[in-house]
């Protein structure tokens, strides 16, 4: 039987890899684990970037609303010459890359094969040149990590932030949860991709209403930082379960994140 896989991320990005997993004869399930919700902003709100020596993306999905907001303005010309763009990892970057508005040339990035895709990874990028920044945004959701703003803060250096978007945990529905079940009791392995803290959090709830905790601990799981599996040992640590969970790290990237499931799946 085909090892089965929960794809959590949010909606939108899971086919791809969902159609690449089953090439590999994985069956997968799209459960995205966040709804994203864009705030509603006036095109007046929306700083442009030729207000920033930097503006950082803390996701691909901060990157597209903003993007998006700016065409929907209908603003012409290039990306300005003196604003750089910033991600913290490399697949947000590769997506301000083929969206084509911002030059390859001014994006900056921790290195692909970096082990840190994350703000600590990003700011050891951003140190040497702190320099000529003076303005910066960040552009981010509701909630989230203030590492990184709280970083600029101490060096200085003036830190707008900028929310678009609001992330809900999904509530999955009966029959998102038949299937979830089906996939959790056969003898195959079950394999779930989590991606955020809150995520996980998500996740739990939505195992808990369905009444399919117990089934979910003995899962396998694939994390894309040690924060998000930290989050998982601390919620299944709450729940009773005394033995560590099988959790495969890799970085966020697809095809990292493939390897790590066709390989937690043949353990």
């Amino acid at each position: 039987m085909k090892a089965s896989v929960v794809l959590t991320r949010p909606q939108g990005k899971n086919e791809a890899l969902a159609q690449r997993l089953a090439v590999a004869g994985l069956s997968a399930l799209a459960l995205p684990a966040l709804e994203l919700k864009p705030l509603e902003r006036q095109a007046a709100q929306l700083p442009p970037p030729e207000h920033y020596d930097l503006i950082v993306f803390v996701s691909s999905n901060a990157a597209r609303f903003y993007i998006d907001m700016l065409a929907g303005q209908g603003r012409p010309g290039p990306w300005p010459a003196a604003t750089r763009a910033a991600t913290v990892g490399a697949p947000s970057a590769r997506y301000l890359r083929d969206a084509g508005c911002v030059p390859a040339s001014h994006i900056l990035h921790p290195d692909a094969q970096s082990d840190t895709q994350d703000s600590e990874g990003l700011w050891r990028v951003l140190e040497p040149m702190l320099g000529s920044f003076k303005r910066v945004l960040i552009v981010r959701g509701t909630s989230g990590r203030e590492w990184l703003g709280g970083r600029f803060d101490q060096a200085g250096i003036q830190a707008d932030r900028l929310a678009l978007y609001d992330r809900q945990a999904a509530i999955w529905d009966a029959r998102q949860g038949g299937l979830l079940a089906a996939a959790l009791a056969a003898p195959a392995p079950c394999i779930f991709l989590l991606t955020s803290g809150e995520g996980v959090d998500a996740v739990h709830a939505n195992m808990l209403r369905l009444g399919l905790r117990d089934a979910w601990t003995r899962s396998r799981f694939v994390a894309i930082h040690e924060r998000v599996a930290s989050r998982l040992q601390s919620v299944l640590g709450a729940s009773g379960k005394v033995e560590p969970p099988m959790v495969k790290l890799c970085q966020p990237d697809d095809d990292a994140i493939f390897q790590a499931i066709v390989h937690a799946a043949s353990l």
